[in-house]
């Protein structure tokens, strides 16, 4: 599933905000919340439709809203209860590393702030379900890495 947030940052740069999420954290989130609950459930309808299928791959989830507003302290409590009718059943993480992360106009966290995101990822993660951290390979490698850890 494509990630809808550097949509929704774009269109916050057309309208003129800099930084939708840090000048408004919730406002931001409630668009990603819709945007991934579509995707989460165009995911469902896609088994229904194809029951050979097995794996459905989103480069964010539903968690990631709310690990992001953790790093505000702020919550969304009927959020934090629709995850669990929201589950995912493998979440592969990958940290960010120094050697190849870059900023760009969408995406302007630095790579320290990336850490520190990062880490409220990670336990954010472990909080609502199993989580499988990604080490540093080589693309093919970690696609590899990551469909064993699917077959397992």
């Amino acid at each position: 599933m494509e990630e809808v947030s550097r949509e929704y940052i774009a269109a916050g740069k057309a309208a003129g905000k800099e930084n939708h999420f840090e000048e408004d954290p919730l406002a931001f989130s409630k668009l990603l919340w819709k945007g991934r609950i579509e995707q989460y459930h165009k995911a469902e309808e896609h088994f229904v439709n194809n029951p050979d299928k097995k794996f459905a791959f989103f480069d964010r989830s539903l968690i990631d809203v709310v690990a992001y507003l953790h790093h505000k302290n702020t919550t969304v409590e009927a959020w934090e209860e629709e995850l669990k009718t929201h589950p995912y059943d493998r979440c592969f993480l990958v940290a960010p590393v120094a050697e190849i992360y870059q900023t760009d106009h969408l995406r302007m966290e630095s790579f320290e702030q990336a850490v520190v995101l990062h880490q409220q990822l990670v336990k954010s993660y472990k909080q609502y379900g199993q989580i499988v951290e990604v080490p540093f390979l080589s693309p093919e490698e970690r696609v590899d890495f990551i469909l064993k850890h699917c077959n397992a």
